[in-house]
């Protein structure tokens, strides 16, 4: 049997680990805030893309119904209201215009923008008794949920918030068949 020889205090080599681990301690900690902050920013977004639809089917299901606008953001307001992980700060309801390949493309002019308490930022050029609902010949609804993510990690902080748009396309129901 080869006898271990072990080191005396005053040998060099002494505390190496707790320097390794000095030196490794924040490269992790930085490392482990950076994956719950990205966690975070996926949820913010998933929570964001669920709302969209949710007011998308919203609006679809109410049709031209005087107060879809204001039910379907009231859908996108409790989605995203109860987590207060991120802010949304714009939301558009507006018409799409179908070309001859079946595209769908935003009109400019029917473009209604609402903050998220539901109060319109314009004049809404868009009304909803205006919608056709027609069976066969119903309108194609877009929403787009304008939203900000600020990071929780310190050190994420100088990249600023991030923005961004979460974008669902419906047709409107017929309310006749």
């Amino acid at each position: 049997m080869i006898p271990v020889r072990r080191r005396g205090r005053g040998e060099r080599g002494y505390g190496q680990a707790m320097t390794e681990f000095a030196v490794v301690l924040p490269v992790l900690f930085m490392l482990m805030l950076g994956v719950l902050d990205g966690g975070l920013l996926m949820f913010s977004v998933g929570t964001a893309r669920y709302a969209t639809v949710d007011g998308a089917r919203m609006a679809a299901q109410l049709g031209n119904a005087a107060t879809a606008d204001d039910q379907s953001i009231r859908v996108i307001r409790e989605h995203v209201g109860a987590t207060g992980i991120f802010s949304v700060d714009e939301v558009d309801v507006y018409k799409l215009n179908q070309d001859a390949n079946g595209n769908l493309t935003p009109d400019t002019i029917f473009f209604n923008r609402y903050r998220v308490d539901g109060t319109p930022m314009m004049p809404e050029p868009w009304t909803a008794a205006s919608r056709n609902v027609g069976n066969g010949t119903s309108d194609f609804l877009g929403i787009t949920v304008h939203f900000t993510y600020r990071w929780k990690a310190g050190f994420l902080a100088p990249l600023g918030p991030l923005q961004s748009t979460v974008t669902h396309y419906i047709r409107l129901e017929p309310q006749s068949y």
